[in-house]
């Protein structure tokens, strides 16, 4: 990697421009990338990118991904390790292809029209134009990913072992063809995972319909779908039920048709929903499918794929229409008919699309399943025994229990871009996979089935059953003699959103225990989803989501980052709020202007020992630079970005800038040795300890000092307990309690900033802050006097000193406390009708809760004043 300077010593400007410095080195970082050496004897770090859509644009759950991803690779690159992390992008089946019969709809064509080779051609033209996008956006925002390994889950290697997966579990049986209960969207006409429907709380109605009894009577049911009465096959109740005892092995009659169903009993019906019989549909429910298994019950269906009745079991007046406008013509004719016997409010968690917004429907379906329980149970031991582990551990138990109850998974997705099933079948239905010796081998090209007609599966896999594989396919995986793979696997860290565990997580957990015998990962790292400032779910059709790369366009991308370090704690939900944004751009301005002052100074730093120099300020510095090592070392260690964020900024805005600066500054002027020794490595160090959080803005200030290789290449600073000093500590946290003492006692006689004050100090503690008075004086502005003073002055309490402004001199006595005298009257009035309104029952109760809370508010900071007037009046003393 080219590592020449691109700014010269002392060549700062003025002015922090984050556009400027961050995409000259967004530039430089996607031309020259970090590169993983798979021959290196350095120890292993793994991170492989959750793939995003290849279509797809940078949203803050990618940002969120990201930069914890690179704050973690940047940092153990600089421990020494061998980093890769390893980016790629999804083929995002349905998303993908969504968009592109979007395109062709607003030229007047469809899919069909074009045919299927021609239509994957399309797609395949999509994803030259737009998938570069999110990479680009990416490497906008510093990501550091080894982009010269880029892959694509349709790459051929990736698709090769996508089929050799398919191959190897249908040969063990694992995958198989059946007719189960699926998602059914039908806007995109295929099968969705639970992952790809959002379930959203809406109004509906429960229906209470009575069914006929044979032998007399009518026994009461109540469903939310009335629609789908005609394909009824049977009534379930609770064998412990009483009150439907010996209805159990009678049939009753589905109103508006002819037929008789048998009551049954099941343990699966809850006796507390609604009358406590239900309805069994085995072919448009997952749990009557079920009950229908256990009673060998018919599966008639009555929706098909476009969601109309339809079939000899609908009555014709209902075939044709649409299954909402069938609910209204369905509870009409109930009505009509009597059947109806009650009706009420009842909300429902209605399935949704999350592509095409359409509510789902529960179908039976021909379709492949992949019987994932004994890979299950390996991932589930490897859990148990802590092989992997979760961050934050309260996820250990969601992903255990989602290992432990899994259902077979369906693979099938009815679509033309993706990968195809490699499964032919003649004409009576049989079906022909490749051999598992030979998985690239078309059926149609063995000389065994030359006489057959076969036709292949129309259908591609889920595009989870390509990217639970990612963790070792992208590293070269089926050839296990591939150096990356040999090197990099298994990988060290998952990053991603909790709300994944159960469709990405685990899968991934299974395919590793399936194909290799290993976890795929040893650490998931989850972060909590990211809200709006109301706590809602950013989505695009709330309107409310936040584009990052507008965020970084107004604040930078460090600034970004910062914020998203600062909010990676303990995988919360977090509330987004610019202002944190804004906080990461002021810090990384901080920063600048910290570094282009060091570098302003002139002077030879000090050669000896840090330790030597006779200044206090120097001691401390280095000191509590020790302990912010070691604090945000041990906090990356523990995947504890919140925490190593927090720590950086009150090391580096407080006591760097805030406090050390200001009391170098006149030996900085001076040239003394030992405070350009001090800062400068304190100022290299800082520049280490941001930069996997900040990374441009470190980069550009370590070469700015003189440095030709990147602070990326650098060392990770360690903590030096010789430079611990507990007495330096000790020394100058007095100083500057003291200083804030005298800071206060200015503002409370209301004397400029500007001017040189004098302060007296008085008590057991005097004499060790008069040994450091120098400090004192130019910290405070103020001369330092020893004693008490004669007259009136304002006093400050600190535990082992009184500090005391006399006013004699500096301030008109009598006209400051004429105004102290003044503001506590109108803040005594305020607290008083504060007070009043408080202890009027009336406005508490009636009053809306944020108008009584601001009145506590003000009525608390009135209190407050208050009690500053009081306490300033009574420290005029003599």
């Amino acid at each position: 990697m080219d590592r020449t300077a691109s700014r010269g010593a002392g060549e700062l400007a003025s002015r922090y421009d984050p556009a400027e410095v961050e995409g000259r080195w967004a530039a430089r970082w996607a031309e020259q990338p970090f590169t993983a050496d798979p021959y290196s004897p350095k120890q292993a770090f793994t991170i492989v990118i959750p793939p995003p859509n290849v279509t797809g644009a940078l949203h803050l759950g990618h940002a969120f991904d990201n930069t914890i991803i690179d704050v973690l690779i940047r940092f153990k690159r600089m421990q020494g390790f061998e980093a890769l992390f390893q980016p790629g992008t999804d083929h995002a089946g349905i998303a993908t292809q969504v968009q592109v019969e979007r395109e062709l709809k607003r030229q007047g064509a469809s899919r069909y029209d074009l045919g299927r080779e021609a239509f994957v051609d399309r797609v395949w033209e999509w994803k030259r134009e737009y998938g570069g996008v999110i990479i680009e956006q990416l490497q906008r925002l510093g990501i550091s990913a080894s982009w010269d390994r880029l892959r694509f889950t349709m790459d051929e290697g990736l698709s090769e072992a996508v089929r050799r997966q398919f191959v190897s579990l249908f040969h063990q049986g694992k995958v198989y063809r059946a007719e189960r209960i699926v998602n059914w969207d039908p806007a995109s006409q295929t099968v969705l995972s639970e992952m790809e429907v959002d379930r959203e709380e809406r109004p509906a109605e429960m229906y209470e319909l009575a069914y006929e009894l044979e032998d007399g009577g009518a026994l009461t049911i109540a469903t939310v779908r009335p629609e789908t009465i005609f394909a009824d096959v049977a009534v379930a109740v609770h064998p412990e039920d009483q009150r439907f005892e010996g209805l159990v092995g009678r049939r009753v009659r589905i109103p508006l048709t002819d037929r008789w169903v048998p009551v049954i009993a099941d343990e699966a019906v809850e006796r507390d929903f609604g009358t406590g019989a239900l309805k069994i549909t085995p072919a448009h429910d997952p749990t009557d499918f079920e009950i229908g298994a256990r009673h060998d019950l018919p599966r008639p269906s009555i929706i098909d794929k476009d969601a109309k009745l339809t079939g000899e079991y609908v009555p014709e007046g209902f075939r044709g229409l649409d299954r909402f406008e069938a609910r209204s013509r369905v509870v009409g004719a109930l009505e009509a008919a009597g059947a109806l016997t009650g009706r009420r409010e009842h909300t429902v968690a209605l399935g949704l699309s999350q592509r095409t917004g359409e509510p789902v429907e529960p179908l039976l379906s021909l379709q492949w399943f992949y019987d994932t329980d004994e890979a299950a149970a390996k991932a589930l031991k490897r859990v148990e025994s802590g092989e992997v582990g979760f961050v934050p551990e309260r996820y250990t138990k969601v992903d255990a229990d989602w290992l432990r109850n899994l259902r077979h998974w369906c693979i099938s997705r009815q679509l033309w871009w993706g990968h195809r099933i490699p499964a032919w079948y003649d004409a009576d239905g049989n079906v022909y996979v490749p051999p598992a010796d030979d998985p690239l081998t078309d059926p149609t090209d063995d000389p065994r089935w030359s006489g057959l007609d076969l036709q292949r599966d129309p259908d591609v896999f889920d595009t989870w059953f390509s990217s639970n594989l990612w963790p070792f396919s992208t590293l070269g995986w089926p050839d296990e003699d591939d150096p990356y793979f040999r090197k990099f696997y298994p990988t060290d860290v998952l990053v991603t959103g909790y709300d994944i565990i159960s469709f990405w997580v685990s899968r991934m957990q299974i395919a590793g225990e399936e194909f290799t015998g290993r976890p795929p990962f040893r650490t998931v790292l989850l972060h909590g989803l990211v809200l709006d400032a109301e706590g809602q779910k950013m989505s695009k059709s709330k309107g409310n989501g936040v584009d990052p790369l507008d965020t970084i366009e107004r604040y930078g991308a460090d600034a970004l980052r910062f914020a998203v370090s600062r909010a990676s704690t303990g995988g919360q939900d977090v509330r987004w709020d610019d202002r944190i944004v804004e906080m990461g751009r002021n810090f990384a301005t901080k920063l600048w202007n910290a570094a282009r002052l060091v570098s302003m100074q002139e002077g030879t730093p000090h050669a000896g020992s840090l330790k030597d120099s006779p200044n206090l300020a120097d001691r401390w510095l280095l000191s509590r630079l020790q302990r912010a090592t070691t604090e945000i070392t041990a906090s990356l260690e523990a995947y504890d970005l919140g925490a190593a964020n927090r720590a950086a900024y009150e090391f580096v805005w407080s006591e760097l800038c805030d406090w050390y600066l200001e009391a170098a500054k006149a030996p900085l002027r001076a040239g003394d040795g030992h405070a350009l020794a001090t800062v400068n490595h304190a100022l290299e160090a800082v520049l280490k300890l941001l930069h996997p959080m900040m990374p441009f803005v470190t980069s550009e200030l370590y070469q700015a000092l003189g440095h030709a290789e990147q602070v990326a290449e650098s060392e990770w600073p360690t903590a030096d307990d010789s430079l611990l000093d507990p007495e330096a500590e000790a020394a100058f946290e007095r100083v500057m309690s003291a200083v804030t003492a005298a800071r206060n006692l200015r503002s409370e006689a209301e004397l400029s900033p500007s001017r040189t004050i004098e302060v007296w100090a008085h008590g057991p503690g005097a004499s060790g802050l008069s040994s450091a008075k120098g400090l004192f004086e130019s910290l405070a502005r103020a001369t330092l006097r020893e004693g008490l003073p004669e007259g009136a002055a304002l006093v400050g309490a600190l535990p082992d000193v009184e500090l005391r402004l006399p006013l004699a001199g500096q301030v008109d006595v009598a006209a400051y406390g004429e105004r102290q005298r003044g503001r506590l009257e109108k803040a005594r009035a305020e607290m008083e009708r504060s007070g009043k309104k408080l202890s009027n029952e009336r406005f508490v109760q009636g009053a809306p809760a944020e108008v009584v809370e601001e009145e506590r508010r003000r009525m608390a900071e009135a209190a407050s004043l208050v009690e500053r007037l009081e306490r300033a009046l009574a420290d005029l003393v003599s």
